[in-house]
């Protein structure tokens, strides 16, 4: 049977192989070295099209065009539709047109209006600029066939930003040879270098979700991803253009009506003003004046329960920290995979504790100065009763060195307890090679950081070398933090350790067939104490398969072990005691294709569990019946079984979004959990009255519901309902 199972692998493994092989073609640019440049075409501001989705304006016609794409997805080859991309500047601003024309246009996918939804389920165009050439980042703009429109800060490494807006309008609509958008973006609405004889780096993307194709423009490879500037085309020639006085005011006047139901109630009105201002110091560097600042319109946290040792990682998710983000980022994507080490995390600025603490003022510097990339962060923050006013700070500078390498520093000061004076400093060294062996592109960081505080301070390094391509990936990494490493400003939530991690994959694409690509691989993490004991062991097999249709399947088969040094509490107060426990399990993930009006996200977990076992199953749907309503639902049973006891955690989740227009919307967040017993519910409707102008009218409710006599026990904590008007002025 071992024979005949090697055979059939080794089998498999020579077909697809062979399939791969196929997909050679000698008519395809070398996806290593094409970098395609486009120069738009000046016009006078009286030329300026008109931004409703029909081309009849004559500046279209002399306007300069690209249509050569190539397909990257499902293969490397000729896209089966033509696409046709029309650029002009003035002044101003940079317009530009798309022509998506496509053979099947009642099949076209557009189930998504809202903006800053989820447009990239839909047939679309993604149009993304690097102004700087750091080929790290840059801004990002997704339009689908509707016009429907979401902005967005993409960082090396990282997921998009997509909380980040700025001003800018899109108008589309679907023809019958495919589908049509304008749009405009101010040049007083991004940050970039003038003096910049480079151009900028561009990135255009075309999603024919229907027939589950990527077409490119640039970064023709299909081994780097669609957010990854390492080889972007070239938008030149772009000159004398006018940023006005570089001065933008946003001025947001906010009523709050809130009800606290505990004994005796107490209702409240209030009406908050807030101000941000910004104002360009040259064209490529950026200030950020917030006074007062606002957050209401901020979403609800992923609801988590912690059911381990260490504290939980809980994404930024307030504009005022997301913009910009990327300037702030550190060591490339060491703490990818793991947060534990961040030298700035963002979230505690404003929440100490779990308590919200008011900002009462923040200052941000964001940009490029003279070659070098640069984030200043200085907040103050307001009393609370049982904390101080604080000022806390931040600065990350960058720069290139060598060839497509980059050398950075990092330093942060304050500590939001209050409780110590805290400071850290580091630096980052990121190294890229874009034509190792024979064209792949080859990463390397490390860096280095120290804590300064007034009970200790020690020190952090590491190491990272990464060969991030299609056929073959794999990574070796070791990084050290130190007992006392404490940054007040960071995430750290597992000092005193030395981590050692690798992994690998071999991917596997076919022309035809009913897969885009097969791949298998392992992945390994050993952590040691100081006196390099064990404390945790990991290594795992790994298969993933992308159907043709982009559904994902994914399995992992895992074997480790854990050694717990000090006992710790479970949810429930379940005691578990040190010891040496086996760590091994099986993983399996689904996640449906986003073209359909339907679909899901899910996987299960079955696990040796510090002496017991854990079955943890996630189940989501989504449900898209059409472009007016989009409804998710999920939910999360985490069963563990130790000896010292039971515990099951459940978690539920909604999220609702009804579309009146592409202007309209209204979403709506709920979740619950068993252990806290707490349900939060979020709705918010957003107006979207003109690019710059926006009301925003929310309604939150907290309560707490007994999870064995829900409906019967259901007792309202508090209920807040805000009103926001806001209004963006550029001068």
């Amino acid at each position: 049977m071992k024979h005949i199972a090697l055979g059939l692998v080794c089998s498999l493994f020579i077909g697809f192989s062979g399939a791969e092989a196929q997909t050679k073609n000698n008519s395809i640019p070398d996806p290593a070295t094409y970098v395609p440049t486009v120069k738009p075409v000046r016009i006078s501001p009286e030329e300026a099209p008109i931004i409703d989705g029909v081309l009849d304006d004559p500046v279209w016609e002399k306007a300069a065009v690209i249509d050569e794409f190539y397909k990257v997805a499902p293969t490397l080859g000729h896209p089966s539709e033509k696409t046709r991309v029309y650029f002009a500047y003035d002044a101003e601003a940079l317009y530009v047109a798309f022509e998506a024309f496509d053979s099947e246009p009642e099949k076209i996918i557009n189930r998504i209006m809202t903006r800053d939804g989820e447009v990239w389920r839909d047939d679309m165009i993604r149009f993304y600029i690097d102004p700087f050439n750091t080929g790290l980042g840059g801004f990002g703009f997704d339009i689908n066939a509707l016009g429907a429109r979401l902005d967005r800060i993409i960082q090396k490494g990282r997921t998009p930003i997509d909380e980040w807006d700025t001003i800018w309008d899109t108008e589309g609509r679907v023809t019958d040879e495919g589908w049509v958008v304008e749009m405009v973006i101010p040049f007083r609405s991004i940050s970039f270098d003038p003096e910049n004889s480079d151009g900028w780096g561009l990135l255009i993307t075309r999603e024919l979700a229907h027939k589950s194709e990527e077409i490119r423009w640039s970064s023709i490879d299909p081994g780097v991803a669609k957010f990854d500037f390492r080889q972007p085309g070239r938008l030149v020639g772009v000159q004398d253009i006018e940023q006005g006085l570089g001065l933008d005011v946003e001025l947001l006047g906010t009523v709050i009506a809130s009800r606290d139901w505990t004994n005796p109630r107490d209702d409240d009105v209030s009406i908050e003003p807030s101000a941000n201002i910004y104002y360009k110091i040259t064209q490529s560097l950026t200030g950020l004046l917030t006074l007062n600042s606002d957050f209401s319109d901020t979403p609800l946290d992923t609801r988590q329960i912690n059911t381990g040792r260490f504290s939980l990682f809980q994404p930024e998710t307030r504009d005022f920290f997301l913009q910009d983000a990327a300037v702030f980022e550190f060591a490339g994507d060491i703490f990818t995979g793991s947060p534990n080490g961040q030298p700035f995390f963002s979230r505690r600025i404003g929440i100490v504790n779990g308590e919200q603490v008011d900002l009462k003022a923040g200052l941000k510097l964001s940009g490029e100065i003279k070659g070098v990339e640069l984030g200043v962060l200085s907040a103050r923050m307001g009393e609370t009763d049982n904390l101080e006013s604080q000022t806390l700070s931040v600065g990350r500078a960058s720069l290139d060195v060598l060839d497509n390498s980059r050398l950075g520093f990092i330093a942060t000061n304050g500590d939001p307890t209050g409780n110590t004076n805290n400071s850290l400093y580091g630096s980052d060294f990121i190294y890229r090679n874009n034509s190792f062996m024979g064209g792949g592109l080859l990463q390397a960081t490390a860096f280095y950081m120290k804590s300064l505080s007034s009970v200790a301070d020690d020190e952090s390094f590491g190491i990272k070398v990464d060969y991030p391509n299609d056929k073959w990936t794999w990574s070796v990494s070791a990084t050290e933090i130190g007992e006392q490493f404490r940054p007040a400003l960071g995430f750290v939530n597992r000092p005193g350790i030395r981590d050692y991690g690798a992994s690998w994959h071999r991917r596997f694409r076919t022309r035809d067939g009913w897969y885009q690509y097969w791949q298998f691989g392992t992945s390994h993490d050993y952590i040691t104490n100081f006196d390099g004991e064990m404390q945790t062991r990991k290594n795992s097999l790994n298969f993933d398969v992308e159907l043709r249709a982009t559904d994902r399947i994914g399995f992992r088969l895992y074997e480790g072990e854990e050694v717990v040094n000090a006992p710790f509490l479970l949810p429930t107060g379940i005691v578990v005691p040190s010891g040496r426990y086996n760590a091994n399990g099986a993983f399996a993930s689904l996640r449906s294709s986003f073209s359909r009006p339907y679909g899901t996200d899910s996987d299960i977990r079955f696990e040796e569990y510090f002496g017991g076992e854990r079955l943890r199953t996630k189940l989501n749907g989504s449900l898209r019946p059409s472009r007016y309503w989009n409804l998710n639902v999920t939910w999360e049973r985490d069963q563990i079984s130790v000896p010292a006891g039971d515990v099951t955690v459940q978690i539920y989740a909604l999220e609702n979004v009804v579309n009146m227009s592409s202007d309209v919307s209204i979403e709506t967040q709920a979740q619950y959990d068993n252990i806290s017993e707490s349900f939060s519910l979020f709705s918010r409707m957003r107006w979207e009255v003109r690019p710059e102008t926006e009301v925003f009218l929310s309604l939150g409710h907290g309560a707490i519901i007994r999870y064995d006599d829900f409906p019967r026990d259901f007792r309202s904590l508090q209920t807040q309902l805000v009103l926001r008007v806001g209004n963006r002025f550029q001068f």
